[in-house]
């Protein structure tokens, strides 16, 4: 199933929220080369936004949809966390299957997220200080998620820098989970039973569903 079970959307929260939130340096040479600060900023801007466009958000779901895309999304690396998520397929699969899957990728990785977005009620995110990263290529940021009355969630941010010197989010590990890692054990058997058509074609099916009212907790 493509979907995250229940009781992991339950038990993480806000987690994918804040995976969205490791995005890192974009084209803008005035942004800072430091990944915490960044992603601190990035959090920042992005929870501003949606507060900005709540009355829109409350009218239509799908304006997380928007957020998403235009605020998240360009700043995440899916192309690596979609040949991360193939693993050993992108030895058999052809290059124009392989491109197909990574662009579908994005769009699963934007609904997915939009969706968790959902979840976000003013929780407080604790960023650990910067540590020394010179001459590191990947970089894991450590938070905790903050709620009154409800267990503390810890999560890291893994950032990778790419050949132009751009920080990019790669990956989100909570409670010792790997979004990543957790889609390439659920993708790769999926791949090998219903082939790869198949599972572009169940990604999109998610990625076009409408977003439906504030989700319970």
């Amino acid at each position: 199933m493509l979907l995250f079970k229940r009781g992991f959307y339950i038990r993480s929260l806000l987690v994918t929220v804040l995976g969205l939130l490791t995005v890192t340096a974009s084209l803008d040479a005035n942004q800072p080369s430091d990944p915490y600060e960044f992603v601190k900023q990035v959090a920042s801007a992005t929870f501003s936004r949606m507060k900005k466009d709540q009355a829109l958000i409350n009218e239509n779901r799908n304006e997380l949809k928007i957020i998403v895309e235009q605020e998240l999304m360009p700043h995440v690396d899916h192309n690596y966390s979609a040949l991360f998520v193939l693993g050993n397929n992108v030895k058999t699969l052809p290059k124009d299957k392989i491109e197909e899957f990574s662009e579908v990728f994005k769009d699963y990785l934007m609904a997915t997220y939009a969706i968790s977005l959902g979840y976000y009620n003013n929780q407080m995110v604790e960023f650990e200080p910067t540590k020394p990263y010179d001459g590191k290529k990947l970089v894991s940021i450590k938070a905790l998620i903050k709620e009154a009355g409800r267990k503390n969630i810890n999560v890291i941010f893994q950032v990778r820098q790419n050949k132009m010197g751009q920080w990019k989010a790669i990956d989100m590990t909570a409670e010792g989970v790997s979004v990543i890692q957790t889609k390439r054990a659920e993708f790769t058997p999926m791949i090998r039973q219903i082939g790869i058509d198949s599972v572009i074609a169940l990604m999109k099916e998610k990625s076009d569903k409408p977003l439906e009212n504030k989700p319970k907790r």
